[in-house]
């Protein structure tokens, strides 16, 4: 494993059995405990397709988000997207028996307790935008080569699905850096310059409120549209957002800024029409970080 003073890293990524996902095991040395434990580098389900270069970049975010200190809030976070109903499940039975975030094998650990045939269950919970990987391990349990689960407590990587198939459209290299020049390759959060790769395109209207595909992406799509469409976030910030929308999802009540609860327009309580309309978002800083700022400023 390479290494540095806080964690190592596989010489290489691995394909887990029966899947396309690929991942790097990876060792987080901590003030009190090392966790042992993976990275994502695809996922099929979430739509995560990462370069070795956004792999490495993004190692130090990951180190500092699974700091053990942050395991139980990542567990009240994930409870609270599960109604009591959907609690009594053998889908999230399992995902529970994986709250301990470490390796767990299919033989003797609490997995197979709950369920002994979990894979539909794994694979629903990927489609929801869990990450857990999957690996033979020796079990020190029971001293056998077994597969072993393990949830990756990241924040959830959103992505829906129809007959199978990912809603969002693709999107070329070409129109990625596109986007990002015409954006001033400024992270919107914080209003500084990033590099290409650290930038993400966010679509401003979130994915979890989508039900029909989106529209095509052509490499000549106007200005105009892409600055409606899209905003530039940071790994960091993106996945803030992804968990303001999804709690906006199963709650109603829209995200804050940092504390700061104002919008321009309607209050905290989500109101669109049906579920997926774009309106009930307008006003929330989320949704348009610039213009939330911008709204923000007039009224200051």
């Amino acid at each position: 494993m390479a290494k540095n003073k806080k964690y190592k890293l596989a010489d290489e990524f691995f394909i887990a059995e029966k899947t396309s996902d690929v991942f790097m095991e990876v060792e987080f040395e901590y003030k009190t405990q090392t966790w042992q434990g993976l990275l994502p580098k695809f996922l099929k389900f979430q739509g995560l397709d990462l370069t070795e270069e956004d792999f490495y970049n993004s190692v130090e975010e990951s180190y500092n988000i699974l700091n053990p200190d942050n395991r139980q809030k990542w567990i009240n976070e994930s409870d609270l997207l599960w109604s009591a109903s959907q609690k009594q499940t053998q889908t999230y039975k399992v995902l529970r028996a994986l709250y301990s975030g470490n390796w767990e094998c299919r033989v003797c650990g609490p997995v197979p307790a709950e369920n002994p045939q979990p894979a539909a269950r794994l694979g629903a919970l990927k489609k929801q935008g869990y990450i857990i990987g999957s690996k033979r391990r020796q079990c020190s349990s029971c001293s056998k080569k077994t597969m072993h689960d393990i949830l990756v407590m990241l924040p959830k990587i959103q992505s829906k699905f129809e007959d199978g198939n990912e809603l969002r459209a693709s999107m070329s290299e070409k129109l990625k850096e596109r986007i990002k020049k015409v954006l001033g390759k400024k992270e919107v959060c914080f209003n500084v310059k990033r590099t290409s790769v650290e930038l993400i395109i966010d679509h401003k209207f979130p994915s979890q409120r989508w039900i029909t595909k989106e529209s095509a992406n052509p490499d000549d799509m106007p200005e105009t549209e892409i600055r409606k469409k899209f905003q530039l976030l940071s790994n960091q910030t993106n996945m803030w957002k992804s968990r303001y929308c999804d709690t906006c999802v199963k709650t109603g009540k829209r995200g804050d800024f940092m504390g700061t609860k104002w919008y321009y327009q309607g209050d905290e309580n989500w109101n669109g029409k049906t579920e997926n309309d774009e309106n009930g978002c307008v006003g929330c800083p989320w949704y348009d970080l610039e213009l939330w700022k911008e709204k923000l400023n007039e009224k200051l």
